[in-house]
């Protein structure tokens, strides 16, 4: 068979989010942490209600302005593309905004796991806010990925700030609830 080299393979990766986050879209700037974080969690009890993906949202935002630069949910498991983390979602979407520069933070529903943190540490993102933790996730059935605490120091070491467990309980009860209703816990040992 003479089939070109590069005839199975995709020339791009187009991300679509559901036509539903566009509803959730702000208008204008945020106010704050926990206004961003309420957008997050937000996003991340509807894409489970809508069953668009895991339970897992993210955004991007410009902290020089307080405009959200991109919204993120967890598409992986309705797509069947490993990499598609709300995290990764969100920065995806900055940096095909032209939006990849500049003091930005990214807001998680849940701690980043190893994958998503890497991607954080190459965009160049200068502060993570999360609400659930690592041990939330690992406690329901997800695998976080080891060397995570190792990346993060790095991280810390060259001026990345990290807020942990900004309205946490509700983040852990959004996974909670996730996996009471049967959603699927996913991960590379699942693969």
């Amino acid at each position: 068979m003479n089939q070109h080299p590069d005839a199975a393979c995709p020339k791009q990766c187009n991300v679509r989010l559901p036509d539903w986050v566009s509803e959730l879209t702000p208008e204008g700037a945020m106010a704050d942490d926990e206004a961003c974080m309420a957008l997050v969690l937000a996003l991340t009890e509807r894409n489970v209600a809508e069953e668009t993906g895991g339970p897992f949202g993210a955004l991007v935002l410009d902290d020089e302005t307080g405009r959200v630069l991109a919204l993120g949910v967890n598409l992986a498991p309705t797509t069947g593309n490993a990499v598609l983390h709300a995290e990764t979602v969100a920065l995806m979407l900055a940096a095909e905004g032209g939006e990849a520069t500049g003091r930005r933070t990214l807001y998680a529903s849940c701690e980043p796991c190893i994958m998503c943190l890497g991607a954080v540490h190459w965009a160049g993102i200068e502060r993570v806010v999360c609400a659930a933790l690592k041990e939330d996730a690992e406690a329901v059935g997800f695998n976080e990925g080891e060397g995570a605490g190792d990346l993060r120091a790095a991280m810390e070491a060259r001026g990345v700030k990290f807020r942990d467990g900004l309205m946490r309980e509700r983040g852990a009860q959004i996974l909670r609830d996730y996996c009471d209703a049967g959603g699927d816990v996913y991960g590379p040992e699942r693969a």
